[in-house]
């Protein structure tokens, strides 16, 4: 895993009504065809003079899809944003299932779609998303939906150069659009939404907000991508995920019964080898090429194999370069090693032939989610915020959301220092480890002295070392001491009468309009069972949506 890119770069093609937070562009892909109805006819007789040989029965597997969404307060976790609207596209593919983007659904309460050449919206659920690769499938239960509804079927990754038909329903009108263009490039792309790296197609075809989860079709009418982003300040350079992309995501759904484990890593952050220095340094002869190990991060499979200063020779047979690619296809093309681990889901293995001081060994290695790596998380889409008050004072948990929300997109340039550091590079030492942090302080007497020392981390309660929220939780109310005191990473220290804590948090609450001093998650046992059945609305941070905590009345503001 290396650092982050720059985000904001890459751009979603959602359009939303009204906008409070404008959404950029991205399409999703679909599913396996020919799962159950009809497939769709190639290039037929009903194709108009002039036209881009768009049947005219495959415009009706091009859904319009109608979203209301609800996004939560990062900042006043305990409460939720103004709802807004937004439309995108989608296709359908076998077994009643719609194709779509997940930026298109984030958050959703509600969801309709309709089909080209009807005036007739249906009430539609999510069946499955993963947010690392921007895709999610939908399905429609009104029978109705599906009369004369085309399947479509998947081709494979377009070559260079090659025809490509887009088709869904950007901004500038209601009614479905197609456009036209060709395959520019084939690389490994910064996925904006998942804030992760895949496989992209790039093309010179016009995607607009709106396109997101459009079909990308080749000569032969087969799906070959789904649009889901475009370049800012440039002219026609959209993105589609390949086929590869989105046959892993359906495969990984129907593993996990609507679930997504999403994509892996190898849990290593590396350096490129192009310097002749690094190269001799590290023992190589000149007819060896690869890549140099920084880091393994301690919770991978990795850290019971590699090393630091270990270079790795190739990955699943395929040679690297020094410039972390290996051979793709035939004609020259090269894309990152990564594309090697594209396909592989957690816990199968790798080998790798590694150069170690001066001996090359063959190992396996296991990949694993990138989320269990990572101290911060990189998203938390259709995730209710976890919090904790304690004497108006306001604890988070630090993700990068957070840090995109109080500071917008240039948030590695504005945020504290600190943050930006533990966002991009920190890793889990414990599979339960948070970072927690004093986002604000609801000013009162007890607390305004302290004021300039947020934002801040907490690393210690009562000179304990702080694994996660709940930890802190549990510590506050269990502590009988008369003072408690809060260590903060930038050495400051606060220290609070414990009694005049109680009285004065009941007051600070009900002055702010809060009805419980911790999230609905931290109200809940945390032995209680968690329903397996999927959810796909807003939920706790441990995947539960009908925690009985959520039903219960105004009650236990007091620790």
């Amino acid at each position: 895993m290396s650092s982050l890119p720059k985000p904001g770069l890459l751009t979603k093609a959602t359009v939303a009504s009204p906008v409070p937070d404008q959404l950029t562009d991205r399409m999703d892909t679909s599913m396996p065809a020919n799962l159950g109805g009809k497939p769709v006819e190639s290039v037929g007789s009903n194709i108009r003079r002039g036209s881009l040989g768009v049947n005219s029965n495959l415009l009706r597997s091009v859904i319009k899809i109608f979203a209301v969404r609800t996004e939560p307060n990062l900042s006043m976790p305990w409460q939720m944003k103004r709802q807004y609207s937004t439309t995108a596209s989608g296709f359908a593919i076998s077994e009643k299932r719609i194709v779509t983007n997940a930026h298109a659904v984030a958050f959703q309460t509600s969801i309709r779609v309709r089909k080209h050449g009807s005036a007739e919206k249906f009430v539609a659920r999510v069946i499955g998303v993963c947010h690392q690769s921007d895709l999610a499938v939908l399905t429609v239960e009104d029978e109705a939906f599906w009369q004369d509804v085309e399947c479509l079927e998947f081709g494979d990754i377009p070559e260079l150069q090659e025809s490509i038909t887009v088709i869904g329903y950007p901004t500038g009108g209601d009614s479905i659009s197609v456009t036209k263009g060709v395959v520019s490039r084939v690389e490994e792309t910064y996925y904006s939404h998942g804030n992760f790296r895949l496989l992209a197609i790039q093309i010179d075809a016009a995607i607009n907000p709106g396109n997101s989860g459009g079909p990308a079709l080749s000569m032969d009418m087969k799906v070959v991508g789904v649009c889901f982003e475009t370049l800012i300040n440039a002219e026609n350079i959209g993105y589609i995920i390949p086929v590869p992309v989105v046959l892993h995501f359906l495969e990984d759904v129907e593993r996990n019964n609507g679930a997504c484990s999403g994509f892996c890593d190898i849990g290593i952050q590396i350096q490129l080898m192009e310097s002749e220095h690094i190269r001799q340094a590290m023992g190589m002869s000149k007819s060896q090429t690869g890549i140099l190990v920084n880091k393994v991060y301690p919770l991978s499979d990795a850290m019971n194999v590699l090393q630091k200063d270990d270079v790795i020779l190739s990955i699943g047979g395929s040679p690297i370069g020094n410039d972390g690619t290996i051979p793709f296809r035939d004609g020259g093309e090269r894309v990152s090693f990564r594309f090697s681990i594209l396909s592989m889901f957690e816990g199968e293995s790798i080998q790798m032939q590694i150069l170690r001081a001066g001996n090359v060994t063959d190992v396996d290695v296991k990949v694993m989610k990138p989320g269990m790596l990572a101290a911060i998380p990189a998203n938390q889409y259709d995730v209710i915020p976890s919090y904790f008050i304690y004497a108006g004072m306001v604890f988070q948990v630090l993700t990068q959301p957070y840090l995109s929300q109080e500071w917008g997109k240039e948030w590695q340039q504005k945020a504290p220092v600190r943050f930006v550091e533990k966002a991009l590079y920190a890793a889990k030492d414990r599979p339960d480890q948070e970072v927690v942090i004093l986002s604000q302080i609801l000013a009162a007497d007890i607390n305004v002295t302290y004021q300039q020392y947020v934002p801040n981390i907490i690393t210690h309660a009562n000179n304990v070392p702080i694994r996660n929220l709940r930890h802190l939780v549990e510590l506050v109310e269990s502590h009988k001491a008369p003072f408690l005191r809060l260590d903060l990473e930038s050495e400051r220290v606060i220290v609070l009468d414990s009694t005049e804590a109680s009285c004065q948090g009941i007051d600070i609450l009900e002055s702010h309009n809060i009805p419980y001093i911790k999230s609905a998650d931290l109200r809940r046992d945390p032995n209680s069972p968690i329903p397996t059945k999927p959810f796909f609305g807003l939920r706790d941070k441990d995947g539960n949506p009908n925690s009985p905590a959520l039903a219960k009345p105004l009650a236990n503001l007091q620790l």
